[in-house]
């Protein structure tokens, strides 16, 4: 009993379970070609920008280099002996770690600076400046690099120009990995606090501290076949400049900073000068919260350092994505909620056909579920979970629409169909007959045939009901697959049956008739009570517009019902064609 409950069950619902993992292939096949990504992205960006504001990193401070401060030093780019100058106010300081976000792969100004910025080279062995190694490269200083204190400062960008992951690491032509500035100043920072890169055997995972890193994959998150060579990590900005301390150059080389600014520090040397166009697109563009619009270089650098020191001593969460099948089960799960919310309203008769039950749809089985993706995704980013947003909604929005339709239709099939014997029934017929009788007018033929089983009273009375209803379903079998496609088999009541047959005249109607009769007495369904047979036969009347020239439908019927009768008077188990009187 309880398995034939699960069993009905599933019966009910199999609309429900049939069009969700529909939706669900198509809107990920569609998902496939990168119709999503931009709006995907997008949705990111608004998340990032619409959580609370964080505080600042104090572990971090900027020397900005803008314009003001070149104006100021009265050359471009920065001599080397200014630089040794500015890099030895700061290591006196003692900061951790200094990074050097200028590219510096020549000497500029005389020989006297060059011997003193080689000096400093020499003593600061917590100095590291960058190169670009991927696509057109640029060296490092040669004195730096020999000493193992370079790193690279390429950036990847979003098909949009936006920056969105962060490049930890890059395997090089020659098979040398490269660390990236930010990896490389977090990792020295983090030494002091007994903090190591710990790696896990056959296993693209890293542990720092309280951090686990996972290197995104092509098809990650809202991406599709992105560039995921090398390590890279989906950036969880801090902020703009406003969210780190920082300090322009111009104040550095005159000595009006405090004694300690720089002490057991981060600090980053980079240029924030328009004309130096070291700038980047990022999800801040065009935010509401004040934020620049483009973000210099230097401030990418400290935001990606920023994550990883933060996420390894303060367990700052990460953000990652899913793989590609648990996102398959994430859009089924939408598809099959909004299936499911428009089959409860609907069967809970919570619509009716008027504006207030309409505004109900909008409300309950469209605008709530479309604001639970966007409140789930939005609470699931801000646990560190960047999962796509418009494709379950997308999935979600068909679904509901897709239920409704099929739930509609259902609801028109039962509304017109025979529940025994799943043929159209008295009300269909009537609407359909109508239809064609108007079709009369443009010289099409129409005929009808009504067929009643012989001595079905006596068929009940010997085998039972329940028989009985088997009977009629068989008959109403052999009925429709006896007539063409495009004819209508319709239960006229009890066990009589209707055939509609459109552009159809008495001789063809009659042929219909016979395979009908011949078709029944084939299945040789017994029937030992029956005073024509053994097995179950069948009478028909015939009528035609073209035979019998009716006035009306209603009078069609009459003339074929007045068929039926000749047929029974003259024997049953065959077929008449009535005459008009």
């Amino acid at each position: 009993m309880a398995w034939l409950k699960i069993k009905q069950k599933i019966w009910h619902l199999r609309g429900l379970l049939t069009i969700a993992p529909s939706i669900t292939f198509f809107v990920i096949l569609v998902g496939w070609t990168g119709v999503y990504q931009t709006l995907e992205w997008a949705t990111y960006d608004f998340w990032l920008r619409i959580r609370a504001p964080e505080t600042k990193d104090s572990r971090i401070i900027v020397v900005n280099i803008q314009e003001s401060d070149i104006r100021a030093l009265g050359e471009w780019p920065i001599s080397d002996g200014k630089l040794a100058q500015l890099l030895e106010i700061i290591n006196n300081q003692e900061p951790r770690v200094i990074g050097l976000d200028l590219y510096r792969d020549l000497s500029h100004g005389d020989e006297l600076g060059k011997q003193q910025l080689n000096e400093i080279y020499r003593s600061t062995s917590n100095l590291i400046a960058v190169e670009k190694v991927i696509g057109e490269t640029i060296d490092a200083p040669p004195l730096l690099k020999a000493q193992g204190q370079t790193a690279m400062a390429d950036l990847v960008l979003d098909q949009d120009g936006k920056l969105r992951r962060g490049l930890i690491s890059a395997t090089l032509d020659d098979g040398q990995t490269e660390l990236a500035l930010a990896t490389k100043l977090s990792l020295i920072y983090l030494q002091k606090e007994g903090i190591e890169l710990k790696s896990i055997e056959n296993s693209p995972r890293k542990i720092l501290g309280k951090a686990v890193f996972l290197p995104i994959k092509s098809n990650e998150g809202a991406y599709i076949n992105v560039d995921s060579r090398g390590y890279q990590i989906i950036l969880n900005f801090r902020g703009d400049r406003d969210l780190f301390n920082h300090v322009s150059i111009t104040k550095v080389l005159k000595g009006n900073i405090p004694p300690d600014l720089f002490r057991d520090r981060i600090v980053l040397i980079g240029a924030t000068a328009e004309s130096l166009n070291d700038f980047f697109l990022t999800p801040y563009n065009n935010s509401a919260h004040g934020l620049t619009k483009i973000m210099p270089g230097v401030y990418v650098h400290a935001n990606l350092t920023s994550q990883m020191i933060s996420a390894a001593i303060d367990g700052r969460r990460m953000i990652r994505g899913i793989n590609e099948v648990a996102e398959w089960g994430w859009i089924l799960f939408w598809s099959l909620l909004g299936s499911g919310i428009s089959l409860v309203i609907l069967e809970r008769n919570l619509l009716r056909i008027d504006s207030i039950s309409y505004l109900q749809l909008i409300l309950i089985g469209g605008l709530l579920p479309m604001g639970m993706v966007f409140l789930t995704s939005y609470s699931l980013f801000l646990w560190g979970w960047w999962l796509p947003t418009i494709a379950p909604l997308i999935a979600l929005i068909i679904s509901t629409v897709a239920v409704l339709g099929y739930y509609n239709q259902n609801q028109k099939n039962l509304a017109f169909t025979d529940g025994l014997t799943n043929l159209a029934n008295r009300r269909f017929f009537d609407n359909y007959l109508e239809e064609q009788w108007s079709k009369i007018k443009q010289d099409k033929d129409l005929a009808l045939i009504i067929c009643d089983v012989d001595f079905f009273k006596f068929y009940n009375d010997t085998y039972g009901h329940q028989a009985g209803d088997e009977c009629l379903k068989k008959v109403a079998q052999a009925i429709s697959s006896a007539i063409r496609s495009h004819d209508l088999a319709a239960r006229y009541g009890g066990e009589e049956f209707v055939v509609v047959l459109p552009n159809t005249d008495t001789k063809t109607a009659l042929l219909a008739a016979n395979r009908i009769r011949f078709k029944i007495k084939g299945m040789q369904i017994p029937h030992k009570k029956s005073q024509v047979s053994s097995y179950v036969s069948i009478s028909l009347g015939i009528a035609s517009v073209n035979h019998n020239k009716p006035q009306s439908p209603q009078e069609l019927i009459a003339i074929a019902d007045k068929g039926l009768y000749l047929a029974k008077q003259q024997g049953r188990d065959r077929a008449m064609v009535a005459e008009s009187e």
